[in-house]
């Protein structure tokens, strides 16, 4: 028999009939017309896995399963009934696998009918008992290991990874990528002894930030355009006074009009161990986020360097993401980052925000590899000759 010669429509519809209203050998007949003549789609596979199912054959019901997915990996019903057999059987990783493959299938379809819509939800329920379930089984086993969860660090980010409580994050520069260096989204402050001298003085340079912030008409957008660049404003920060700059060094040069006026921040800063490429860093300034500005989510120019801020003069209702971590500023105590990795900032209140930022190298670094990195860079910014034309 031809597979043209059968109604596959009318047969599946008389199949699904069959079964709604029990009659099983006659719902076995319509599906078989259509694995006779290799003309089963997934809705065929899946009653024979309903009916299979019915009579108590969960090797059978597998195997139809397994016949609709070879033909659909991303087909609904089939992956939401495999976690139902997984479940049944007391499997719950399975189970979790595919209620979370029927979710994420579901959301490549246009429109639902009704009664997937129904069943999304139950996937969805399902899917977050088993999280709970499988979140208390590890928690409960790493306690008698030896585990605190309130302790922080890296192992309980590790953790938290595996329970999916957040994304995984890694370094993203814009230009210069080093690699094999550790994955830190907010270093240490013990990794920098020399942070203490400098907050030591934050009394001082808080009050140069704030006569710079009184004067006002100093800061400059943090971001603007170059002339020999090609423009984009892809983020709205281009020439946009919402996040200002005061630069006491800018590209590894001294700004000597605003290092005259800030006499204490550019002496404290001097003694910090700074990253030096020629025109390129460091770069020290008081940054400004005015009242209700947010600086949406980016990548820094290169993973080699540490960003460090001092906050200075820091609202309620403002933030720092980096990666999956989010953080408050405390006026006084300083945060370093690595800005290769995604991330963003905020200030919601109602006042300004102010933080001293610089960059220093990072720890893992030998001082070869700094000299290396900068020789790199200064010869990019040395090169400038013509372009050559296709035609050569």
């Amino acid at each position: 028999m031809a597979a043209t010669a059968i109604n596959l429509p009318a047969i599946t519809a008389a199949g699904y009939a069959a079964l709604q209203r029990g009659d099983l050998k006659a719902a076995r007949l319509h599906f078989d017309q259509a694995v006779v003549v290799n003309a089963a789609d997934t809705a065929v596979w899946l009653g024979l896995a309903k009916l299979h199912r019915a009579l108590g054959q969960s090797a059978e019901a597998d195997q139809a399963l397994d016949r609709a997915l070879e033909l659909d990996a991303y087909y609904f019903p089939a992956l939401l009934a495999k976690g139902d057999m997984h479940s049944e059987r007391g499997d719950g990783r399975a189970a979790s696998a595919y209620f979370s493959a029927a979710i994420k299938a579901a959301a490549r379809y246009q429109s639902l009918p009704d009664e997937w819509r129904a069943e999304l939800r139950r996937a969805e329920s399902l899917s977050q008992r088993h999280r709970r379930d499988f979140e208390a089984h590890l928690l409960s086993s790493l306690t008698r290991a030896g585990f605190d969860p309130s302790a922080g660090g890296r192992f309980a980010h590790a953790v938290d990874l595996l329970l999916g409580k957040r994304e995984v994050f890694s370094q993203q520069p814009r230009f210069f990528y080093y690699p094999e260096l550790p994955q830190v989204q907010f270093f240490d402050r013990r990794l920098f002894p020399w942070v203490g001298a400098l907050e030591s003085e934050f009394a001082a340079i808080r009050g140069e930030a704030r006569a710079v912030l009184d004067a006002d008409k100093d800061f400059e957008p943090y971001v603007q355009r170059e002339g020999n660049r090609p423009v984009y404003n892809e983020r709205g920060l281009l020439d946009n006074s919402d996040w200002g700059a005061f630069f006491l060094i800018k590209n590894g040069v001294t700004v000597e009009a605003n290092a005259a006026r800030c006499p204490r921040t550019f002496a404290a800063i001097s003694r910090v161990p700074l990253s030096r490429i020629d025109k390129r860093t460091p770069s020290v300034l008081f940054s400004l986020l005015r009242p209700g500005a947010r600086i949406p989510p980016h990548h820094g120019f290169m993973n080699t360097r540490v960003i460090a801020h001092l906050p200075l003069i820091v609202p309620s209702d403002c933030g720092l993401r980096v990666g999956n971590e989010t953080r408050r500023w405390s006026e006084g105590e300083t945060l370093f980052f690595d800005d290769s990795m995604e991330h963003e900032a905020w200030n919601l209140s109602a006042e300004p925000r102010i933080v001293l930022i610089f960059d220093v190298w990072r720890p893992e670094l030998s001082v070869r590899e700094r000299e290396l990195i900068a020789a790199t860079l200064t010869a990019v910014d040395g090169f400038g000759g013509p372009i050559r034309p296709w035609t050569e």
